[in-house]
């Protein structure tokens, strides 16, 4: 993306690159967006969510059967109008692009329900969406451990699983300390790219239009990416050792999700039953 907004712009917008949170965590960049710093980030809708509380809905455990539904949520008025309220806070969304489908790895249990998943120390990242997920679908102890750390706490026994997509399990060699990956794609993890609203507005209508048109183009194959990967990461992982229990009882994990939606009073009354019946193509 930055190569062809450069190239076609002839120079004059430039996108500089900085990975592996060389300008901080995601809620960080996030504020600076908010404040006019000049960045554009791949951040987490539960970033967007602290100045829009209904950005969570995105990521809602055990609500999309695939990646069509992603897709009908995403391009819905819904999503639209998420995007409209949080401009009020200078952040303009780009695109949507999917960043990996999750799963629940155990170090030494098997998963096939909810029955089996209760009491596990589960780690998640501190945000609500997943502690509530850990907590009133899988019945488990939401342990929030930075992600760094996650390979010592396998490896000690500190936690009993976590999750993941299988590409930052391998990449982070969990397999070496959990046995057990349970195919329950509990969460499909669709990221924003986000801007500065004041930024982009700075921009001519001519390089508002290159921009936009690569941000597109780059979500479109960064998503494309990474529904391909997921299945070669699992045999991956089958070959790295793990056993892949590919049935869990997802409908009975799915039936118990409906639940966390009271854990969020700030919410839009009637967002959760809104979003399932856009994704029912109702």
């Amino acid at each position: 993306m930055a190569e062809r907004v450069s190239k076609q712009t002839d120079g004059e917008v430039r996108i500089e690159v900085f990975p592996s949170g060389q300008l901080g965590e995601s809620a960080q960049i996030v504020e600076q967006m908010s404040f006019g710093a000049d960045l554009m980030g791949q951040v987490q809708a539960g970033n967007l969510a602290d100045y829009v509380a209904d950005f969570s809905i995105i990521v809602y455990p055990f609500m999309y059967g695939g990646i069509d539904d992603v897709e009908r949520l995403i391009g819905s008025d819904l999503v639209s109008e998420l995007n409209t309220k949080v401009l009020e806070n200078n952040l303009r969304v780009m695109c949507y692009l999917h960043y990996g489908t999750r799963d629940l790895y155990t170090r030494d249990r098997e998963v096939h329900g909810p029955a089996d998943s209760a009491g596990l120390s589960i780690r998640v990242q501190p945000v609500t969406i997943y502690t509530q997920m850990v907590e009133k679908v899988m019945g488990g102890a939401p342990t929030p451990i930075p992600w760094p750390e996650v390979y010592s706490a396998l490896a000690q026994g500190v936690i009993d699983a976590a999750e993941a997509p299988p590409l930052s399990i391998l990449d982070q060699r969990h397999y070496e300390h959990a046995r057990y990956l349970i195919q329950t794609n509990h969460i499909q993890d669709i990221v924003p790219l986000v801007i500065s609203a004041s930024q982009f507005d700075g921009l001519s209508e001519q390089h508002q239009k290159i921009v936009q048109t690569e941000a597109d183009a780059a979500c479109t194959a960064m998503s494309a990416a990474s529904v391909a990967s997921y299945e070669a990461g699992i045999q991956q992982l089958k070959a790295n050792g793990m056993t892949i229990i590919t049935d869990p009882d997802r409908a009975a994990f799915a039936e118990r999700a409906g639940a966390i939606a009271a854990s969020f009073p700030e919410w839009t009354p009637g967002l959760y039953e809104r979003a399932r019946t856009i994704i029912a193509g109702q």
